[in-house]
């Protein structure tokens, strides 16, 4: 069977990344054609760039 990862692009305080992919891992599985698997990047111990952007 076809492996999927949905994997989150935020670690931030106050993100809602996680309740979407957690929404669209639900609405995914409801195909049955494949596995899918969610990627939390917060379950990883990642460097965090503390870096300024201009604006």
């Amino acid at each position: 069977m076809l492996k999927i990862a949905i994997v989150t692009g935020s670690t931030r305080p106050g993100r809602i990344n996680r309740g979407v992919a957690d929404w669209l891992v639900d609405y995914a599985a409801q195909r049955g054609d494949a596995e899918y698997e969610l990627v939390d990047v917060a379950d990883y111990n990642l460097p965090v760039f503390d870096e300024s952007f201009p604006g």
